[in-house]
């Protein structure tokens, strides 16, 4: 069978598709079981509500970009407006739009599922051939000292001096030019990510992707033939246009925690875990203010971190404290995040040049709820908890004493209201932040949980196998199953579940 890419809001769908196996989502975790099942002979069919962008497609320009690869436009949120939940909506999804950290799942992490929640299978030792293969479909390579730039720079500077733990970042780019766009997308196409790699080889393999297809329902979760219903989206995937029936014997969601919790839910397949569960692992920028020129949007925007105060083998949590890591957007993005309008944004704006920022990563436990209004209304309920402020506080008061030391003349928290910190003594401020809903820009990239992993019914939504209870041959791929935050980024532990969890499913079909 040959493979192929169709767009479904240029060419006139089917009524009705019929395959083997139906992916619905085309990130990390389904691009990686679609490669891997149509290379061992399987018929796959993968559905993609975004669209296909590559190369001079990806403008580098803000409004244009976030409107096209992210969910709801980029503007999707907690209940109470509380965290921005960012999503890719992209063929290749959020592997086109990451900063290209490389993270495998620490070890204390592995043993913590293996021990606390029985995932046998993600013991270290029975998951390191699937993490080496992640780390292999990325070229995952520590990051060139002439990649480094300033701003990252600074923040090592400044950790240093203070004597703190570092590390030079892992990535998956070959051939970066140091646009510093990553954000939205590479018109280079150096991120060697599932739409550069996992998808093409599923094409040659004979895979069929379809793009602005999004997946609404699925039906008949307990027979053999199961069936996807299908809405078709016009080429700016703002509106549903047609609808088409996907029949298949397994289907795969790997559409993020988010959605595919959504997906099930509004399915009403699964049990009571299905849409809990949720971890949004929200971060918060900080900005430290130079005289000298920093050009953070140069280069790399995320190359270093600062890793002294960050837990792998919490035995409560696995994985715990918080992470300091370099980072810098679009003006569109940052400009949104400054605790300013009007004539003082401008006036924060037009020291861009002079920013280096950092976002403060801190795990946090499995506390938030995907649901469904019978309407098909989304809402992510989520409530930041007291030892999440804690750390976060102690992250703020770290990052500033840091950027500092690194020469900084001032540290902006852009809370409301704003925290400006001139002095290390001043630092200390930070543990008088109260983080009230809606006050902090916190925002969250690596959502998680939703389809808990579990040995037992009792425990969790989803088998060991990823299989949804209470169905037969509908499963989840994604971070869906994370029963805890699996690492700081989560690109390449979704790439090693998948590998895992598909190299089990060709045993069984």
């Amino acid at each position: 069978m040959t493979g192929a890419i169709t767009d479904l809001s240029k060419q006139a769908p089917p009524e009705a598709i019929t395959t083997e196996i139906c992916i619905i989502g085309s990130g990390s975790g389904g691009a990686t079981a679609a490669r891997l099942l149509a290379e061992a002979g399987q018929e796959v069919v993968v559905l993609e509500e975004g669209g296909d962008f590559v190369g001079p497609q990806l403008t580098q320009r803000d409004g244009a970009m976030y409107d096209q690869l992210y969910m709801d436009r980029g503007g999707r949120a907690s209940h109470d407006l509380s965290v921005s939940v960012l999503q890719g909506r992209v063929l290749g999804g959020g592997g086109v739009i990451n900063t290209c950290d490389v993270v495998p799942i620490p070890e204390g992490v592995l043993h913590h599922w293996a021990t606390k929640y029985g995932l046998e299978d993600f013991a270290p030792e029975r998951f390191a051939r699937f993490k080496d293969d992640a780390l292999g479909d990325l070229s995952a390579s520590r990051i060139p000292e002439s990649l480094i730039n300033t701003a990252n720079n600074k923040l090592r500077q400044g950790a240093e001096a203070l004597g703190l733990r570092g590390e030079v970042m892992l990535h998956n780019r070959v051939g970066c030019a140091g646009l510093g766009t990553c954000l939205i997308g590479c018109p280079i196409n150096a991120k060697r990510n599932p739409r550069m790699v996992a998808l093409p080889k599923a094409i040659a393999a004979g895979a069929r992707i379809f793009t602005r297809a999004r997946a609404v329902k699925i039906d008949k979760a307990g027979q053999e033939l199961k069936e996807v219903t299908v809405r078709t989206l016009d080429p700016d995937g703002y509106h549903e246009q047609s609808k088409l029936k996907v029949r298949a014997k397994v289907v795969i969601v790997a559409a993020n925690a988010v959605a595919s919790a959504q997906l099930l839910l509004r399915s009403g397949i699964g049990n009571e875990h299905v849409g809990r569960n949720l971890t949004l692992q929200p971060q918060l920028p900080i900005i430290g203010m130079f005289d000298e020129r920093i050009a953070a949007f140069d280069g790399i925007p995320q190359s270093y971190a600062v890793t002294e105060f960050e837990e792998e083998d919490n035995a409560e949590f696995g994985l715990w404290g918080y992470r300091i890591e370099a980072i810098m957007g679009t003006p569109g993005i940052v400009s949104s995040l400054l605790p300013f309008s009007g004539v003082p944004g401008m006036e924060g704006m037009a020291q861009y040049d002079r920013m280096a920022a950092s976002l403060l990563l801190v795990p946090d436990a499995p506390s938030g709820e995907v649901e469904v209004a019978r309407d098909g209304r989304l809402t992510i309920h989520y409530e930041q908890r007291t030892d999440h402020q804690e750390r976060l506080r102690h992250a703020v008061e770290t990052a500033a004493k840091t950027y500092l030391e690194a020469g900084a003349r001032e540290v902006l928290v852009p809370t409301r209201p704003s925290l400006m910190i001139r002095s290390a003594r001043e630092a200390r401020q930070a543990q008088q932040l109260a983080f009230a809903p809606a006050t902090a820009p916190l925002i969250s990239a690596h959502q998680q949980g939703t389809v808990r992993f579990a040995a037992s019914e009792r425990d969790g939504g989803a088998d060991l196998n990823g299989q949804v209870y209470g169905t037969r041959h509908v499963y989840v791929f994604d971070s869906s199953g994370f029963p805890t935050s699996a690492s700081s980024h989560i690109m390449t532990p979704i790439i090693a579940s998948s590998r895992m969890l598909t190299t089990k499913l060709l045993t069984r079909i």
